[in-house]
């Protein structure tokens, strides 16, 4: 049933996303092809308009994006599961976890697709405004940088937690939302302080395992890429996050789900 879920769920969000994506990535090979044709000094002045005019549509279209996934997080789980739609879709043959895992994990796919689609942008970007030569240049001092021992392992862990942490923040929206949904008026309202209540305790929590020196040298302070040992305990410290914010939004609908 999961499967069937999460089917619906990417399609469902995919046709509003999907374009979305395509248009950043068109409006940012439009911009570089302006950009390009404005450094090689062809019809300066037009072509300079139309950059200044194309930049700003893909500055909007980065924007869209990113309300976009917001509000569609929000939204898809709010109005699916806490709203009227509640009542058909407790009513299909799968249980409270699966329905929060296949908003979760859509939701998850669509960022890294979305992720996928700004490295596309940038990547087009860079490559018709720059020389190939002093483009591959740049990738190799950067990858030098984010590993000196030429070792993949600090990119593949920082790759880990950052997935690991985008599926914990989208599982504390559900919680909030879930809390919020306990009050018996003004439930958008009481979920924003709930997720607001759950950074505080974060902060707190944070802070007493600083001062017990539980965090790993440079984890709150490094400004450099972090190394193997700081991105595991990131990960270790969002998946705690992820079981702690799951459990809590599972027992809310589980147990203590009220549709009217």
């Amino acid at each position: 049933m999961l499967g069937k879920l999460l089917k619906y769920e990417m399609k469902a969000m995919g046709r509003i996303l999907l374009p979305l994506y395509l248009a950043m990535v068109l409006a940012a090979c439009v911009f570089a092809i302006n950009m390009r044709l404005n450094m090689n000094g062809v019809a300066k002045f037009i072509v300079s308009k139309f950059a200044i005019i194309t930049g700003v549509l893909f500055g909007a279209a980065v924007m869209a994006v990113g309300v976009v996934m917001v509000i569609m997080v929000i939204q898809r789980f709010y109005k699916n599961l806490l709203g009227t739609e509640g009542y058909l879709m407790f009513t299909l043959p799968a249980k409270t976890h699966e329905l929060i895992l296949s908003k979760a994990v859509s939701t998850l796919l669509w960022m890294l697709l979305g992720a996928a689609a700004g490295a596309a942008a940038g990547f087009a970007m860079v490559s018709i405004t720059s020389n190939w030569p002093e483009f591959v240049r740049q990738v190799q001092e950067l990858w030098l940088q984010l590993s000196p021992d030429k070792s993949l392992s600090p990119i593949i862990w920082m790759i880990i937690m950052m997935i690991v942490n985008v599926l914990e923040s989208v599982i504390k929206v559900y919680a909030a939302l879930a809390v919020g949904h306990q009050f018996h008026s003004h439930r958008l309202a009481g979920a924003v302080l709930a997720y607001f209540g759950f950074g505080i305790v974060e902060l707190l929590l944070s802070f007493i395992a600083n001062k017990l020196h539980l965090f790993p040298t440079g984890f709150l302070s490094s400004t450099t890429f972090p190394g193997v040992e700081v991105a595991q305990f990131g990960t270790l410290f969002a998946v705690i996050g992820l079981v702690v914010y799951g459990l809590l939004c599972w027992y809310l609908l589980d147990r203590r789900l009220n549709l009217e």
